[in-house]
Protein backbone atom coordinates (compact mmCIF):
# COMPACT_ATOMS: atom_id res chain seq x y z
CA UNK A 1 0.00 0.00 0.00
CA UNK A 2 1.27 3.48 -0.85
CA UNK A 3 -0.83 5.33 1.71
CA UNK A 4 -1.47 4.67 5.36
CA UNK A 5 -4.65 2.83 6.31
CA UNK A 6 -6.19 2.42 9.73
CA UNK A 7 -8.66 -0.15 10.99
CA UNK A 8 -11.93 1.56 11.77
CA UNK A 9 -12.14 -0.04 15.19
CA UNK A 10 -8.71 1.38 16.03
CA UNK A 11 -9.53 4.98 15.22
CA UNK A 12 -11.05 6.66 18.30
CA UNK A 13 -11.59 9.99 16.53
CA UNK A 14 -13.81 8.50 13.82
CA UNK A 15 -15.64 6.31 16.32
CA UNK A 16 -16.32 9.32 18.55
CA UNK A 17 -17.60 11.32 15.57
CA UNK A 18 -19.96 8.53 14.53
CA UNK A 19 -21.23 8.09 18.07
CA UNK A 20 -21.87 11.79 18.76
CA UNK A 21 -23.42 12.37 15.33
CA UNK A 22 -20.83 14.84 14.02
CA UNK A 23 -19.94 12.28 11.33
CA UNK A 24 -22.18 10.11 9.15
CA UNK A 25 -21.58 7.14 6.87
CA UNK A 26 -22.76 7.75 3.33
CA UNK A 27 -22.23 4.78 1.04
CA UNK A 28 -18.56 3.93 1.32
CA UNK A 29 -17.35 7.20 2.80
CA UNK A 30 -17.60 8.94 6.17
CA UNK A 31 -18.58 12.60 5.95
CA UNK A 32 -19.00 15.48 8.35
CA UNK A 33 -22.68 15.63 9.28
CA UNK A 34 -25.06 18.48 8.49
CA UNK A 35 -24.74 21.32 10.97
CA UNK A 36 -20.99 20.89 11.46
CA UNK A 37 -18.42 23.41 10.20
CA UNK A 38 -17.31 21.16 7.33
CA UNK A 39 -20.71 19.65 6.59
CA UNK A 40 -20.65 17.24 3.65
CA UNK A 41 -16.88 17.02 3.34
CA UNK A 42 -15.30 13.56 3.27
CA UNK A 43 -13.47 12.57 6.44
CA UNK A 44 -12.31 9.13 5.32
CA UNK A 45 -12.98 6.49 2.67
CA UNK A 46 -14.09 3.04 3.82
CA UNK A 47 -12.56 -0.07 2.26
CA UNK A 48 -12.49 -3.70 3.33
CA UNK A 49 -9.54 -6.02 3.51
CA UNK A 50 -9.71 -8.85 0.93
CA UNK A 51 -10.40 -11.37 3.68
CA UNK A 52 -13.76 -9.73 4.35
CA UNK A 53 -15.10 -11.14 1.09
CA UNK A 54 -14.73 -14.75 2.20
CA UNK A 55 -16.05 -13.85 5.64
CA UNK A 56 -19.13 -12.29 4.11
CA UNK A 57 -19.76 -15.24 1.81
CA UNK A 58 -19.33 -17.74 4.63
CA UNK A 59 -21.63 -15.71 6.85
CA UNK A 60 -24.10 -14.55 4.21
CA UNK A 61 -27.06 -15.92 6.15
CA UNK A 62 -26.11 -13.72 9.05
CA UNK A 63 -25.84 -10.65 6.82
CA UNK A 64 -29.43 -11.06 5.82
CA UNK A 65 -30.42 -10.52 9.42
CA UNK A 66 -28.82 -7.08 9.34
CA UNK A 67 -28.40 -6.63 13.07
CA UNK A 68 -25.71 -9.34 13.18
CA UNK A 69 -23.66 -7.85 10.35
CA UNK A 70 -21.27 -6.22 12.81
CA UNK A 71 -20.20 -9.64 14.12
CA UNK A 72 -18.56 -10.46 10.81
CA UNK A 73 -16.46 -7.32 10.84
CA UNK A 74 -15.58 -7.05 14.51
CA UNK A 75 -17.54 -3.83 14.98
CA UNK A 76 -19.27 -3.18 18.27
CA UNK A 77 -23.03 -3.12 18.09
CA UNK A 78 -23.31 0.54 19.05
CA UNK A 79 -20.89 1.59 16.32
CA UNK A 80 -22.64 -0.63 13.81
CA UNK A 81 -25.89 1.14 14.64
CA UNK A 82 -24.60 4.68 14.22
CA UNK A 83 -23.01 3.69 10.90
CA UNK A 84 -26.43 2.52 9.74
CA UNK A 85 -25.36 -1.09 9.32
CA UNK A 86 -27.94 -2.66 11.60
CA UNK A 87 -30.73 -2.46 9.03
CA UNK A 88 -29.66 -2.34 5.42
CA UNK A 89 -32.01 -4.09 3.04
CA UNK A 90 -30.66 -7.34 1.67
CA UNK A 91 -30.82 -5.98 -1.85
CA UNK A 92 -28.19 -3.38 -1.07
CA UNK A 93 -25.67 -6.02 -0.05
CA UNK A 94 -24.94 -6.83 -3.69
CA UNK A 95 -22.35 -4.09 -3.33
CA UNK A 96 -19.73 -4.36 -0.61
CA UNK A 97 -19.62 -1.64 1.99
CA UNK A 98 -16.27 -0.48 0.71
CA UNK A 99 -14.84 -0.21 -2.77
CA UNK A 100 -12.21 -2.94 -2.80
CA UNK A 101 -11.72 -5.08 -5.89
CA UNK A 102 -12.14 -8.00 -3.51
CA UNK A 103 -15.86 -7.35 -3.84
CA UNK A 104 -15.96 -9.25 -7.14
CA UNK A 105 -16.36 -12.60 -5.42
CA UNK A 106 -19.11 -11.34 -3.15
CA UNK A 107 -20.93 -9.60 -5.99
CA UNK A 108 -20.92 -12.87 -7.89
CA UNK A 109 -22.23 -14.71 -4.85
CA UNK A 110 -25.09 -12.26 -4.37
CA UNK A 111 -26.04 -12.45 -8.03
CA UNK A 112 -26.28 -16.21 -7.66
CA UNK A 113 -28.52 -15.68 -4.63
CA UNK A 114 -30.78 -13.42 -6.69
CA UNK A 115 -31.14 -16.16 -9.30
CA UNK A 116 -32.10 -18.70 -6.62
CA UNK A 117 -34.65 -16.33 -5.09
CA UNK A 118 -36.24 -15.77 -8.50
CA UNK A 119 -36.48 -19.51 -8.96
CA UNK A 120 -38.26 -19.96 -5.64
CA UNK A 121 -40.60 -17.08 -6.43
CA UNK A 122 -41.43 -18.53 -9.84
CA UNK A 123 -42.30 -21.86 -8.21
CA UNK A 124 -44.60 -20.11 -5.75
CA UNK A 125 -46.25 -18.17 -8.56
CA UNK A 126 -46.83 -21.34 -10.55
CA UNK A 127 -48.47 -22.98 -7.55
CA UNK A 128 -50.73 -19.96 -7.32
CA UNK A 129 -51.59 -20.21 -11.02
CA UNK A 130 -52.47 -23.89 -10.50
CA UNK A 131 -55.04 -22.80 -7.94
CA UNK A 132 -56.38 -20.17 -10.33
CA UNK A 133 -56.59 -22.79 -13.07
CA UNK A 134 -58.67 -25.04 -10.82
CA UNK A 135 -61.05 -22.15 -10.27
CA UNK A 136 -61.25 -21.49 -14.00
CA UNK A 137 -62.32 -25.09 -14.63
CA UNK A 138 -65.29 -24.49 -12.36
CA UNK A 139 -66.47 -21.62 -14.52
CA UNK A 140 -65.60 -23.37 -17.77
CA UNK A 141 -69.24 -23.97 -18.61
CA UNK A 142 -69.93 -20.26 -18.41
CA UNK A 143 -67.02 -19.51 -20.71
CA UNK A 144 -68.29 -22.00 -23.30
CA UNK A 145 -71.64 -20.25 -23.38
CA UNK A 146 -69.87 -17.13 -24.52
CA UNK A 147 -68.04 -18.77 -27.42
CA UNK A 148 -70.70 -17.73 -29.94
CA UNK A 149 -70.14 -14.11 -28.97
CA UNK A 150 -66.40 -14.64 -29.14
CA UNK A 151 -66.76 -15.95 -32.70
CA UNK A 152 -68.45 -12.74 -33.75
CA UNK A 153 -65.69 -10.76 -32.08
CA UNK A 154 -63.06 -12.76 -33.93
CA UNK A 155 -64.69 -11.89 -37.22
CA UNK A 156 -64.46 -8.23 -36.38
CA UNK A 157 -60.84 -8.67 -35.31
CA UNK A 158 -60.02 -10.43 -38.58
CA UNK A 159 -61.22 -7.41 -40.53
CA UNK A 160 -58.91 -5.17 -38.54
CA UNK A 161 -55.81 -7.30 -38.94
CA UNK A 162 -55.05 -5.63 -42.25
CA UNK A 163 -53.97 -2.52 -40.36
CA UNK A 164 -52.16 -4.41 -37.62
CA UNK A 165 -48.62 -5.70 -38.00
CA UNK A 166 -48.75 -9.27 -39.26
CA UNK A 167 -46.01 -10.18 -36.81
CA UNK A 168 -48.03 -9.07 -33.78
CA UNK A 169 -51.65 -9.51 -34.79
CA UNK A 170 -51.66 -13.24 -34.00
CA UNK A 171 -51.08 -12.47 -30.33
CA UNK A 172 -54.51 -10.93 -30.00
CA UNK A 173 -56.15 -13.87 -31.76
CA UNK A 174 -54.43 -16.35 -29.49
CA UNK A 175 -55.61 -14.82 -26.24
CA UNK A 176 -58.82 -12.94 -27.07
CA UNK A 177 -61.10 -15.99 -26.96
CA UNK A 178 -60.36 -17.21 -23.49
CA UNK A 179 -59.53 -15.64 -20.15
CA UNK A 180 -57.42 -18.64 -19.19
CA UNK A 181 -55.27 -18.14 -22.27
CA UNK A 182 -54.91 -14.47 -21.42
CA UNK A 183 -53.55 -15.31 -17.99
CA UNK A 184 -51.30 -18.00 -19.40
CA UNK A 185 -49.97 -15.62 -22.03
CA UNK A 186 -49.31 -12.91 -19.45
CA UNK A 187 -47.43 -15.47 -17.36
CA UNK A 188 -45.35 -16.51 -20.37
CA UNK A 189 -44.39 -12.91 -21.07
CA UNK A 190 -43.43 -12.42 -17.43
CA UNK A 191 -41.28 -15.56 -17.42
CA UNK A 192 -39.65 -14.51 -20.67
CA UNK A 193 -38.81 -11.11 -19.20
CA UNK A 194 -37.35 -12.67 -16.07
CA UNK A 195 -35.38 -15.13 -18.19
CA UNK A 196 -33.82 -12.23 -20.09
CA UNK A 197 -32.82 -10.55 -16.85
CA UNK A 198 -31.42 -13.77 -15.41
CA UNK A 199 -29.46 -14.42 -18.61
CA UNK A 200 -27.63 -11.11 -18.28
CA UNK A 201 -27.05 -11.57 -14.55
CA UNK A 202 -25.73 -15.08 -15.17
CA UNK A 203 -23.31 -13.74 -17.80
CA UNK A 204 -21.92 -11.20 -15.36
CA UNK A 205 -21.83 -13.79 -12.60
CA UNK A 206 -19.78 -16.13 -14.81
CA UNK A 207 -17.36 -13.33 -15.64
CA UNK A 208 -16.97 -12.43 -11.97
CA UNK A 209 -16.18 -16.05 -11.14
CA UNK A 210 -13.63 -16.16 -13.96
CA UNK A 211 -12.11 -12.95 -12.68
CA UNK A 212 -11.83 -14.43 -9.21
CA UNK A 213 -10.04 -17.52 -10.56
CA UNK A 214 -7.69 -15.59 -12.85
CA UNK A 215 -7.18 -12.17 -11.23
CA UNK A 216 -4.06 -11.37 -13.24
CA UNK A 217 -5.57 -11.95 -16.67
CA UNK A 218 -6.45 -9.06 -19.02
CA UNK A 219 -9.55 -7.10 -18.01
CA UNK A 220 -10.66 -6.56 -21.59
CA UNK A 221 -13.26 -9.33 -21.82
CA UNK A 222 -14.58 -8.62 -18.33
CA UNK A 223 -15.02 -4.96 -19.23
CA UNK A 224 -16.97 -5.88 -22.34
CA UNK A 225 -19.34 -8.15 -20.41
CA UNK A 226 -19.82 -5.65 -17.59
CA UNK A 227 -20.54 -2.85 -20.07
CA UNK A 228 -23.07 -4.96 -21.99
CA UNK A 229 -24.89 -6.04 -18.85
CA UNK A 230 -24.86 -2.50 -17.49
CA UNK A 231 -26.42 -1.08 -20.64
CA UNK A 232 -29.08 -3.80 -20.86
CA UNK A 233 -30.16 -3.69 -17.21
CA UNK A 234 -30.05 0.11 -17.09
CA UNK A 235 -32.38 0.17 -20.08
CA UNK A 236 -34.75 -2.26 -18.33
CA UNK A 237 -34.72 -0.26 -15.10
CA UNK A 238 -35.30 3.04 -16.90
CA UNK A 239 -38.29 1.68 -18.85
CA UNK A 240 -40.29 0.69 -15.78
CA UNK A 241 -42.96 3.08 -14.55
CA UNK A 242 -42.92 2.77 -10.74
CA UNK A 243 -46.03 1.21 -9.30
CA UNK A 244 -46.99 -0.67 -6.13
CA UNK A 245 -47.23 -4.03 -7.89
CA UNK A 246 -45.32 -7.05 -6.57
CA UNK A 247 -44.25 -8.60 -9.87
CA UNK A 248 -43.33 -5.27 -11.44
CA UNK A 249 -41.31 -4.33 -8.35
CA UNK A 250 -39.52 -7.68 -8.47
CA UNK A 251 -38.43 -7.28 -12.08
CA UNK A 252 -37.44 -3.66 -11.49
CA UNK A 253 -35.48 -4.62 -8.39
CA UNK A 254 -33.50 -7.30 -10.24
CA UNK A 255 -32.74 -4.82 -13.02
CA UNK A 256 -31.72 -2.09 -10.59
CA UNK A 257 -29.52 -4.34 -8.46
CA UNK A 258 -27.89 -5.84 -11.53
CA UNK A 259 -27.35 -2.37 -12.99
CA UNK A 260 -25.59 -1.28 -9.81
CA UNK A 261 -23.38 -4.37 -9.71
CA UNK A 262 -22.46 -4.13 -13.39
CA UNK A 263 -21.61 -0.45 -13.05
CA UNK A 264 -19.48 -1.01 -9.94
CA UNK A 265 -17.75 -3.95 -11.61
CA UNK A 266 -16.90 -1.96 -14.72
CA UNK A 267 -15.63 0.96 -12.64
CA UNK A 268 -13.46 -1.28 -10.47
CA UNK A 269 -11.94 -2.89 -13.54
CA UNK A 270 -11.12 0.51 -15.00
CA UNK A 271 -9.57 1.64 -11.71
CA UNK A 272 -7.58 -1.56 -11.53
CA UNK A 273 -5.88 -0.81 -14.86
CA UNK A 274 -5.38 2.87 -14.07
CA UNK A 275 -8.09 4.25 -16.36
CA UNK A 276 -9.26 6.79 -13.79
CA UNK A 277 -10.70 9.39 -16.14
CA UNK A 278 -12.76 6.75 -17.94
CA UNK A 279 -14.05 5.45 -14.60
CA UNK A 280 -15.08 8.93 -13.49
CA UNK A 281 -16.79 9.62 -16.81
CA UNK A 282 -18.72 6.37 -16.56
CA UNK A 283 -19.89 7.21 -13.05
CA UNK A 284 -20.77 10.76 -14.10
CA UNK A 285 -23.05 9.19 -16.72
CA UNK A 286 -24.63 6.42 -14.63
CA UNK A 287 -24.95 7.86 -11.11
CA UNK A 288 -27.39 10.69 -12.00
CA UNK A 289 -29.60 8.23 -13.91
CA UNK A 290 -29.49 5.75 -11.03
CA UNK A 291 -30.37 8.47 -8.52
CA UNK A 292 -33.29 9.56 -10.67
CA UNK A 293 -34.65 6.02 -10.84
CA UNK A 294 -34.35 5.70 -7.06
CA UNK A 295 -36.16 9.01 -6.60
CA UNK A 296 -38.89 8.00 -9.02
CA UNK A 297 -39.58 4.91 -6.92
CA UNK A 298 -39.41 7.03 -3.78
CA UNK A 299 -41.96 9.50 -5.13
CA UNK A 300 -44.37 6.74 -6.17
CA UNK A 301 -44.21 4.46 -3.13
CA UNK A 302 -44.16 7.20 -0.50
CA UNK A 303 -47.40 8.67 -1.84
CA UNK A 304 -50.45 7.54 0.14
CA UNK A 305 -54.15 8.12 -0.47
CA UNK A 306 -54.07 10.02 2.81
CA UNK A 307 -52.16 13.23 2.01
CA UNK A 308 -51.00 13.59 5.61
CA UNK A 309 -49.24 10.24 5.37
CA UNK A 310 -47.60 10.96 2.00
CA UNK A 311 -44.20 11.42 3.59
CA UNK A 312 -41.25 9.23 4.55
CA UNK A 313 -41.67 10.59 8.08
CA UNK A 314 -44.69 8.32 8.53
CA UNK A 315 -42.16 5.54 9.12
CA UNK A 316 -41.01 7.34 12.30
CA UNK A 317 -44.33 6.65 14.02
CA UNK A 318 -44.06 4.32 17.04
CA UNK A 319 -46.11 1.63 15.27
CA UNK A 320 -43.09 1.04 12.99
CA UNK A 321 -40.41 1.40 15.65
CA UNK A 322 -39.90 -2.34 16.00
CA UNK A 323 -39.44 -2.83 12.26
CA UNK A 324 -37.99 0.34 10.72
CA UNK A 325 -34.89 1.90 12.26
CA UNK A 326 -34.13 5.62 12.25
CA UNK A 327 -31.16 4.97 9.95
CA UNK A 328 -33.48 3.37 7.41
CA UNK A 329 -35.84 6.34 7.52
CA UNK A 330 -32.93 8.72 6.95
CA UNK A 331 -31.84 6.73 3.91
CA UNK A 332 -35.36 6.75 2.47
CA UNK A 333 -35.56 10.51 2.93
CA UNK A 334 -32.48 10.79 0.70
CA UNK A 335 -34.58 9.60 -2.27
CA UNK A 336 -37.70 11.54 -1.31
CA UNK A 337 -37.18 15.04 -2.81
CA UNK A 338 -40.22 16.51 -1.08
CA UNK A 339 -38.95 15.36 2.33
CA UNK A 340 -35.30 16.31 1.80
CA UNK A 341 -36.07 20.02 1.45
CA UNK A 342 -38.14 20.33 4.64
CA UNK A 343 -36.98 22.65 7.40
CA UNK A 344 -36.84 21.39 11.02
CA UNK A 345 -40.15 23.17 11.71
CA UNK A 346 -41.80 21.56 8.69
CA UNK A 347 -40.50 18.14 9.70
CA UNK A 348 -41.97 18.60 13.16
CA UNK A 349 -45.36 19.49 11.64
CA UNK A 350 -45.19 16.46 9.35
CA UNK A 351 -44.59 14.15 12.29
CA UNK A 352 -47.41 15.76 14.25
CA UNK A 353 -49.80 15.29 11.33
CA UNK A 354 -48.79 11.63 11.10
CA UNK A 355 -49.40 11.12 14.82
CA UNK A 356 -52.83 12.75 14.59
CA UNK A 357 -53.85 10.61 11.60
CA UNK A 358 -52.99 7.38 13.37
CA UNK A 359 -54.95 8.49 16.45
CA UNK A 360 -58.13 9.40 14.57
CA UNK A 361 -61.18 7.19 14.89
CA UNK A 362 -60.88 5.93 11.31
CA UNK A 363 -57.31 4.76 11.94
CA UNK A 364 -58.63 1.22 12.25
CA UNK A 365 -58.21 0.95 8.49
CA UNK A 366 -54.47 0.95 9.11
CA UNK A 367 -54.59 -2.73 9.93
CA UNK A 368 -51.88 -5.38 10.00
CA UNK A 369 -51.96 -5.84 6.22
CA UNK A 370 -51.47 -2.11 5.69
CA UNK A 371 -48.63 -2.04 8.22
CA UNK A 372 -46.85 -4.98 6.59
CA UNK A 373 -47.13 -3.27 3.21
CA UNK A 374 -45.47 -0.16 4.66
CA UNK A 375 -42.61 -2.22 6.09
CA UNK A 376 -42.10 -3.82 2.67
CA UNK A 377 -42.10 -0.41 0.98
CA UNK A 378 -39.54 0.88 3.47
CA UNK A 379 -37.17 -2.02 2.84
CA UNK A 380 -37.57 -1.72 -0.93
CA UNK A 381 -36.79 2.00 -0.94
CA UNK A 382 -33.97 1.58 1.55
CA UNK A 383 -32.16 -0.77 -0.83
CA UNK A 384 -32.45 1.71 -3.69
CA UNK A 385 -31.21 4.56 -1.53
CA UNK A 386 -28.24 2.58 -0.21
CA UNK A 387 -27.20 1.44 -3.68
CA UNK A 388 -27.47 5.01 -4.93
CA UNK A 389 -25.25 6.24 -2.09
CA UNK A 390 -22.63 3.55 -2.69
CA UNK A 391 -22.38 4.30 -6.39
CA UNK A 392 -22.24 8.00 -5.63
CA UNK A 393 -19.41 7.55 -3.12
CA UNK A 394 -17.56 5.38 -5.62
CA UNK A 395 -16.98 8.62 -7.54
CA UNK A 396 -14.98 9.91 -4.59
CA UNK A 397 -12.86 6.77 -4.52
CA UNK A 398 -12.13 7.12 -8.25
CA UNK A 399 -11.07 10.72 -7.61
CA UNK A 400 -8.85 9.54 -4.75
CA UNK A 401 -7.08 7.03 -7.00
CA UNK A 402 -6.49 9.70 -9.61
CA UNK A 403 -5.23 12.26 -7.10
CA UNK A 404 -2.70 9.74 -5.72
CA UNK A 405 -1.35 9.20 -9.24
CA UNK A 406 -0.96 5.44 -8.70
CA UNK A 407 -0.75 2.87 -11.49
CA UNK A 408 -3.66 0.83 -10.14
CA UNK A 409 -6.32 1.10 -7.46
CA UNK A 410 -4.76 -2.04 -5.96
CA UNK A 411 -1.81 0.09 -4.88
CA UNK A 412 -3.83 1.98 -2.28
CA UNK A 413 -5.97 -0.87 -0.98
CA UNK A 414 -5.18 -3.24 1.90
CA UNK A 415 -2.99 -6.19 0.98
CA UNK A 416 -4.34 -9.74 0.77
CA UNK A 417 -2.67 -10.70 4.04
CA UNK A 418 -3.92 -7.76 6.11
CA UNK A 419 -6.19 -8.26 9.09
CA UNK A 420 -9.85 -8.74 8.23
CA UNK A 421 -11.93 -5.65 8.87
CA UNK A 422 -12.99 -2.24 7.60
CA UNK A 423 -10.15 0.17 6.84
CA UNK A 424 -10.03 3.95 6.60
CA UNK A 425 -8.26 5.76 3.76
CA UNK A 426 -7.41 9.47 3.94
CA UNK A 427 -9.62 11.81 1.90
CA UNK A 428 -8.59 13.21 -1.49
CA UNK A 429 -5.62 15.55 -1.44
Amino acid sequence: MLIDTTLLVNNPEIIKGLLDGSMKRYGSVIRWAAGTENAGQIVRHLVEAPGVTNTLINGAKVIGEGANYYKLLGIERTLSSVMGLTQIAAGASVLNLGVSIAGFAYMGYKLHQIQKQLGHLQQSMEEGFDRIEAGLYRIDSSIKEGFSQVGASLNRVENRLDIISGQLGYLYLLVEDNRQKQQSFAKAISHLHQAMLIKEIAALNAELNDRKRFPNESSRESLKVAARVRLFLANQALQVTPELDAELMLNADVSIQGWAVATATEVHLLLEIGQYQEARELLALEVPKFKQVAQNWGNELIIDENSYLSTAYRFTHPRFQEYISQERVERIIEISPSDRILSPEQISRKKTDVDVEFEMSYSSKFDEVWTHRQIAIAEYLDAHSELSARLDSLQSFAALCESRNVRSSRDILPDADTETGLYLLPPNE
